[in-house]
């Protein structure tokens, strides 16, 4: 977890360490640009995952010992994963060179893009479902500090801020690469080119799991795009300042937390529902306790993060950030019931049809919000919707008689959080 968590810290924080130097050069409004552009590429690359990274993981972390099964998914993931690059290049092209909104700005898009490339080799999820992410964090640690440094060198005026997105998208790509070779040395990988039953199978088996991501995306990862259509870029450049920390904070829950978790519980299911249960019943209380200070401390320091970071110029963010310091707890209690228990459960079609209503939830708050309210509307939009999805996947559990709150775990959860810490800061490494 540790490992992962670095991953991403890495991946949000160095950004965030240039945000000082870069947002008093560009401002506000192109800020708003460089997120908008972000986020129109976040379709592009949920459609190349597909779902593949959760499913692969399921599959590999069941049976890791099984290098038929590793070879078989490595390969039809990256097939896959290769083949909807292409498609989404095409559809890429097709409206950043002809819808006027986005032709406007077509470097800063194309600079954006890039990084595309490399979701389609960065193998993160055979390291997760093998339990070995020490490495990939640190030639992730050290490519990202070397490319994120090249923004010093390269944004010196206000036109010069595509330079921030294309130093991401190269650090994401060269990460990436790097990552694969690793990968397929180190886990012995013995690559074959699928048959077409094969992938359609593949396709056929993880489609759910696609749907579910791009439902999800509407009500969690459609705010900036949405709030760009229909609002100004400086309204995007606030909200995506009020944001910025708590994306910090939803990589450790939604990504790092997950991810790291989910091959432990996925393994634990593989060797009964029991066995499952009861370490997802376990992680509930030092989860929930951890989500909860974490939230309190984005609020106390919003003001003084915003000030020491954006300046003056964005004060009207600290609002922002308030408002979204509550959603660790709605993402850390939404993917505790859902991905590691309803997903584990191969409640695949349930988790899709919550997350479904959530994502019509989420559009109806911000056609109600967004004209009225902009960025508070949109901020207030998504922590109501994922506070929805959260008390919807619970009812459901409960429903199916599924209890993962069980006050009787609360000793058992001590004791576990204990051991993990004793783990984690071993004294002999204090003695180094």
């Amino acid at each position: 977890m540790a490992s992962l968590f670095s991953v991403h810290v890495v991946n949000m924080l160095l950004p965030l360490l240039t945000v000082p130097y870069v947002v008093r050069i560009i401002g506000p409004e192109r800020l708003g640009l460089l997120n908008f552009s972000l986020a129109f590429v976040a379709y592009f690359t949920l459609l190349i995952n597909y779902g593949f990274d959760m499913a692969a993981v399921r599959a590999i972390a069941a049976d890791r010992t099984n290098q038929d099964v590793t070879n078989r998914v490595f390969s039809e993931v990256i097939v896959g994963k290769a083949l909807l690059w292409v498609l989404s290049t095409l559809i890429f092209g097709s409206i950043a060179s002809f819808v006027p909104e986005f032709r406007s700005h077509l470097w800063l898009h194309i600079c954006t893009y890039v990084g595309s490339i490399g979701i389609v080799f960065f193998p993160v999820w055979l390291y997760q479902a093998m339990e070995k992410l020490g490495r990939v964090a640190l030639f992730n640690t050290i490519i990202k500090v070397l490319l994120t440094l090249t923004v010093f060198v390269f944004i010196r005026k206000p036109d010069d801020y595509i330079y921030q997105n294309l130093s991401l998208s190269l650090s994401q790509v060269a990460v990436s690469f790097v990552a694969f070779f690793v990968a397929v040395k180190w886990f012995r990988i013995t690559f074959s080119l699928p048959t077409v039953a094969q992938m359609l199978k593949r396709f056929r088996d993880d489609s759910t799991l696609f749907f579910t991501s791009v439902v999800a995306t509407v009500y969690a990862g459609s705010n900036i795009f949405l709030l760009g259509i229909f609002s100004s870029a400086y309204n995007v450049g606030i909200f995506s300042a009020g944001t910025r920390i708590v994306g910090i904070a939803q990589a450790f829950v939604s990504l790092a937390l997950n991810q790291a978790f989910f091959p432990i519980v996925a393994n634990a299911f593989g060797q009964g529902e029991d066995k499952g249960l009861t370490v997802v019943r376990t992680i509930f209380f030092p989860v929930s306790v951890l989500m909860i200070l974490i939230s309190a401390g984005l609020w106390l320091i919003a003001p003084l993060f915003i000030s020491l970071f954006y300046g003056t110029r964005f004060d009207d963010a600290v609002i922002v950030l308030r408002i979204v310091s509550l959603l660790p707890i709605t993402l850390g209690l939404n993917n505790l019931f859902g991905v590691h228990t309803m997903l584990s459960l191969r409640m695949d079609k349930a988790f899709f049809r919550i997350s479904a209503i959530g994502a019509v939830v989420s559009l109806s708050l911000n056609a109600l919000l967004i004209q009225r309210f902009s960025y508070v509307g949109v901020a207030s939009s998504w922590v109501i919707t994922e506070a929805f999805v959260v008390f919807s996947l619970y009812a459901y559990l409960r429903y199916k008689g599924v209890e993962v709150v069980k006050l009787s775990y609360l000793r058992e959860a001590i004791r576990f959080s204990k051991s993990r810490l004793s783990t984690l800061f071993k004294p002999k490494l204090w003695n180094v």
